[in-house]
This record gives structure tokens, sequence and C-alpha cells, in this order.
């Protein structure tokens, strides 16, 4: 598996790429090419997209408000949608990253034993030792909060392994939820005075990828309401992670769907692969992630890959962090285009 891969290069697995914000509607291209989608859609010029059939990745980042880092991009690879799923079913290949410390998929049935290998950070068990509603320095929610007051003994020597064990469980239980009810099942966050609901945020990113529903419709809205709808020969992969990101490393839960369209006749591009990475959980900086690609026949030999990153966040939010908000942004988007290369390299060996 190619060390990260796109759909969440500021949090997850990512090749996240970025474009200038699209027109108010959604654009469904009036021919079927997919560089009429990558021109409208995704807002690259005449240079970009020659630059893209020379074999080279383009990235920016798309204007947002100071809630948000977006990046959208693109990539050509002489390879097969195939082999671009199978580098994303081994979720253990993320080890062979330097961002990523730690990954595993849950089971079928999630279960504590699919994160025996997880470990915490010592800041972060000193934090949630002091944590109240409203004042925590790791996102969780309030009945999470309440949870480490009363279930662990904080005078007891083994103190660290209580805290750990109730955090595997926690989060093996918020997958169950999430698994069971879908977004109904999700946290609302209680770290700050001002709570947070995460399946709220969520509402603002898929909101915003409505300029990408005329290739993805169906997809997308199997992933708002998953699991309460079906979507035949979907794949869907439920994983964890450590990573190292900012100060501090961080430890996320993510859902990951794979989807071939049936083939249609339609004057709209129809993308022959679809890629969701939906970031459900963050213990620190993002409180909610939408990664899509969009994979395009290129009519030679081999595809187009368009890949869309959102991110809510309420860490770079102030004056002082916009600073910081500008610094991020501009290395998501030279990490993306070194991702992009890495991948292309690894599908066409």
């Amino acid at each position: 598996m190619v060390s990260v891969l796109c759909g969440t290069v500021l949090v997850s697995r990512a090749l996240v790429l970025t474009a200038t914000r699209p027109a108010a509607r959604p654009i469904a291209p009036a021919d079927g090419e997919p560089q009429a989608f990558l021109r409208t859609a995704a807002g690259f010029s005449a240079a970009d997209l020659a630059a893209l059939d020379r074999g080279e990745p383009l990235a920016r980042v798309l204007d947002t408000d100071r809630r948000e880092i977006a990046l959208v991009g693109a990539v050509r690879i002489k390879s097969t949608p195939e082999r671009l799923f199978d580098e994303y079913r081994d979720v253990s290949g993320l080890r062979r990253s330097q961002v990523f410390l730690e990954v595993g998929a849950f089971s079928a049935t999630p279960r504590v034993d699919d994160l025996r290998v997880l470990t915490f950070e010592d800041s972060d068990l000193d934090t949630i030792r002091d944590c109240k509603p409203g004042d925590c320095g790791v996102r969780l929610p309030s009945q999470g909060i309440a949870r480490f007051q009363h279930d662990v003994d904080w005078r007891a020597p083994d103190w660290r392994q209580q805290a750990g064990s109730l955090w595997r469980q926690l989060l093996v239980d918020y997958v169950v939820g999430y698994a069971a009810h879908g977004d109904k099942a999700l946290a609302e966050y209680q770290n700050k005075e001002v709570p947070l609901s995460v399946s709220e945020e969520f509402k603002v990113l898929f909101e915003e990828m409505r300029y990408f529903r005329p290739a993805a419709a169906d997809f997308l809205g199997y992933l708002e309401a998953f699991p309460a709808v079906r979507l035949e020969g979907s794949e869907d992969i439920l994983y964890w992670d450590k990573k190292a990101f900012g100060l501090r490393p961080v430890i996320s839960l993510t859902h990951l769907t794979m989807y071939s369209p049936p083939a249609i006749r339609s004057p709209a591009p129809s993308p022959a692969a679809l890629i969701a990475t939906k970031q459900i959980y963050a213990t620190h900086y993002f409180d909610a992630a939408l990664g899509l690609t969009l994979v395009f026949d290129d009519h030679a030999s081999g595809f187009y890959m368009l890949c869309v990153d959102r991110a809510r966040t309420r860490s770079l939010t102030s004056f002082i962090r916009g600073f910081v908000r500008g610094i991020v942004q501009r290395r998501s988007r030279d990490a993306m285009e070194k991702i992009l290369r890495t991948t292309k390299l690894t599908l066409e060996r």
C-alpha cells in the first residue's frame, strides 16, 4: 500500500487536492470527457489540464471560512481502479508512512481486541485526568468525560492502565454505535464551553460537496444515510489510526467506502470508481473530515484521480491562530503534491 492515499491528507489517509472555490451552483459538463469535469467542478485551467496529462500532480487550497480547511487536486495514473482499491483495502500499509504511528482495521463486529496495539500518550491521559465538561484538552463527549471521572481510580498505581482500557472500550462502543445508527450516534463534543455536534459538522461538509453530486449522487447519498440505505456493490471498512500531526499525535476513527458504479450512458462524465474517507472521531485538531476521490477513465492506459478533502475545526479560528492556519494550508498542499507523486509511482510500478 502507498504510504498515504487520497482521502484526508489533513487528518487521515490523503491525497488531498486543491482548487479555487467552484461556482455557486453544481455544474454538470456538457460533454462526457473527464477534462470537462475537472474544468468546471474542480476549477482547473487549460494549463493545469495540460500539466495533468503530462503526469504532473495538481494541488491547491480552496477558499473557505475559518472553520474549514479544504483542498482539491488530481493526478493521472497509468494503472487500474482495481489496483487502487487494493491499496486502500490494506490499511496496515499506512504504517509505512512516517505520518502514521499505529493503525488497524476493526472486525466485522468491532471488539476491544482490535485496539490491542493502540497506545495512548501520557500527556493525553494526564489531560483526561483533569477533564470536566466545557474544559478538556482532548475531544470527548460529556458521557465519556463522566465515565473517566467515575470508572477510573485516579489514585491507584495503575491508573494509566485503567484509563487506557476504558478509552479502548469507549472507542469500540463509539464505532459500534456508528455502524448501527450512522451519524445519529456521533458525539457531541464537550471539550469547550460551547458543545459541538459532529453530525451537524458533517451536514456542512456534505453540503460543500454539492458541486460533485452530478457525478456521485448515489454514493454521497449512501454516505449521508449510512447505514439506513444500501448501495449494492459498495465496500465499507472501519479503521483506527494514530498519526504524528501538529504538536501531538492524533488518534482517529475513520469510515472508508469504495464503490464501482454501474456503467451508464450519460452526457455528464461518469466515474469508474468512487472512494470516500469519513473521519468520525479525532482526539485533537479536527472536529470532522470528509474526503472524496473520483476516478475517471482517461480513454488511454489509465485514469484521472480527482480528490477533494474538507475538514472542520474550531482550533484555528482565533486571530493569532489565523497565521497557523495559513501554515497548515501550505504544508498540506505541498504534502499532497508529494503524496500524489508517490501514489502515481507506486501504482505504475
